[in-house]
């Protein structure tokens, strides 16, 4: 009750995303030098007693028999949340008409990307990568690359003088500076700032790259350039989708959408199916929900985005209901006996 409160209270400061992962999302977290137990911990303490309980102290008596069931429900419900905590995914998948992907990007994990201008080689690091003073490693390049700063969220300031000769590209004209996280994740720009060296000497020094930067910073090694950017983290779909038409429907006379769906193509292998997502009609295959989320009008094309959801625990709560539903039906059948002597006598 208290970390529900906590977290509750906590959205109004610093955002749903950030609540939930110090409060519910995590083994500790401190008030001041104190440690306290977070999410998982309680969660799981609660998860152990109740399944030692059940085990060594629940006999499968008649009169018990629907309270263990109602346990075993409740076991359920809390194994479902430890898949949910551990494998859920959410992301999003943009796509214009006519385009097709099996890409889509994760909401809120990060990622560091080096790959090269044909797309031959690839080199990615995770956000836990992306601590200051971590060097990356690269082991079919020359370059030696250590993060000089990262920041979740950032701005750019125009540098006073542009004479310092260690700065290439846009860390020449921009110092980036970090600001607090905002309420939604979704609205910080991450950046980094990094060290090159092992390169040419006119090549190496530091290099700067942010979230959604419209020119790409390049890097040259053995002749080759290189694209730096980090970005949200990419994740693949065991299947792709084709967006075909975008429709949208206006409430009259208001410039407000009322209802918008896009018509796909499912394409799994040999499979090419057409689907419909649209408004509470989402597209469920292999494990994934793709919901329709939003959209972008542009002048010559419209694109469509969809909310890409792999939650492998979603069933677990309609399982343990019933379970723990049939439970108190049960207590209640074997209890009726007794409630009716009881009256009589």
């Amino acid at each position: 009750m208290v970390l529900l409160v906590s977290g509750t209270i906590a959205q109004r400061s610093v955002g749903l995303y950030q609540s939930q992962q110090t409060f519910f999302s995590s083994f500790l977290f401190f008030v001041g030098p104190i440690p306290l137990p977070g999410g998982y911990m309680t969660l799981g303490i609660i998860f152990l007693n109740l399944f030692a309980k059940l085990i060594f102290k629940s006999p499968w008596t008649k009169s018990r028999f629907g309270i263990n069931v109602i346990h075993v429900g409740a076991l359920m419900l809390l194994f479902g949340g430890f898949l949910t905590a551990v494998m859920n995914v959410e992301g999003a998948l943009v796509l214009a008409e006519g385009e097709k992907s099996h890409l889509y990007s994760d909401y809120h994990e990060l990622e560091f990307s080096v790959m090269d201008q044909q797309h031959e080689t690839h080199f990615l690091f995770p956000e836990k990568k992306l601590s200051s003073g971590e060097r990356l490693p690269f082991f079919d390049l020359p370059v030696k690359m250590t993060i000089a700063n990262f920041y979740r969220n950032c701005h750019i300031v125009q540098r006073s003088t542009l004479t310092n000769q260690e700065y290439h590209g846009f860390a020449k004209i921009f110092e980036l500076q970090s600001l607090p996280l905002e309420k939604e994740d979704t609205k910080n720009r991450a950046c980094l700032s990094l060290r090159v060296e092992g390169i040419k000497k006119e090549n190496e020094g530091i290099y700067a790259v942010m979230e959604s930067m419209p020119i790409e910073q390049t890097l040259e090694v053995n002749e080759k350039k290189y694209i730096l950017s980090i970005r949200r983290k990419e994740r693949q779909l065991p299947f792709s989708i084709e967006l075909l038409d975008f429709e949208k429907k206006m409430h009259a006379g208001t410039d407000m959408a009322k209802s918008y769906r896009s018509q796909v193509f499912l394409l799994d292998g040999e499979l090419r199916e057409s689907r419909v997502i649209e408004m509470n009609r989402p597209l469920r295959y292999k494990g994934y929900t793709l919901y329709q989320a939003s959209f972008i009008e542009g002048l010559d094309q419209e694109t469509s985005v969809f909310a890409v959801v792999r939650n492998t625990g979603r069933l677990f709560p309609y399982l343990s209901s019933i379970v723990m539903c049939a439970g108190l039906l049960l207590h209640l059948f074997s209890s009726v006996p007794n409630l009716i002597r009881k009256r009589r006598a």
